[in-house]
């Protein structure tokens, strides 16, 4: 069976709005290898429409380590109003997204990383698919805006990884306690 991982960038108080903003340090080496290790490991993105779109709109016109693996994976997006995504590799989920991630999780493969999707990992969450989450969490406070994690249930989670990069940067990996 594969893990799927929720791998976000998320502030001090929770916040993962206008991350471009705050987010994404290129010149911290250590953020950089555990992102790409991560996508290294996996074979398959499930991505909400909003982050997709995101996502779509950077990474097809950037070459190197990072963009071609973004590039080259599989690509499920989770959206009712998304007709036809045009970046390799890209396939939309039809019908009931918890029930199609289960289905994903069973294939044989590598990892399923989502990247984002708030929306998505809250519904993800709330039907226990999640197997691993691995919050960077920046030395910011923006004091407003989307959080991670909004009207899902309580969820114990035991602290698997951690590291601290050389811009501030907690690299957290947390388990659900099944």
């Amino acid at each position: 069976m594969r893990k799927l991982i929720v791998s976000n960038n998320v502030t001090l108080d929770g916040r993962v709005d206008d991350v471009l903003d705050w987010s994404i340090p290129g010149d911290d080496e250590d953020f950089v290898k555990r992102n790409i290790d991560l996508l290294s490991q996996s074979d398959g993105l499930i991505l909400g429409r909003k982050s997709y779109e995101f996502f779509a709109a950077v990474w097809p016109s950037r070459s190197g380590e990072f963009p071609d693996l973004m590039n080259g994976i599989a690509k499920y997006v989770a959206s009712t109003t998304l007709e036809d995504p045009e970046w390799q590799n890209t396939q939309l989920i039809e019908g009931d997204v918890p029930e199609a991630v289960a289905k994903l999780k069973e294939q044989p493969g590598k990892g399923l990383i989502v990247y984002g999707s708030g929306d998505l990992t809250n519904t993800l969450m709330r039907y226990d698919l999640i197997d691993e989450y691995r919050l960077m969490v920046f030395p910011i406070v923006l004091g407003s805006g989307k959080k991670l994690f909004r009207e899902v249930p309580r969820k114990p989670l035991k602290l698997a990884d951690s590291v601290t990069t050389s811009t501030g940067v907690v690299m957290a990996t947390y388990v659900p306690e099944r």
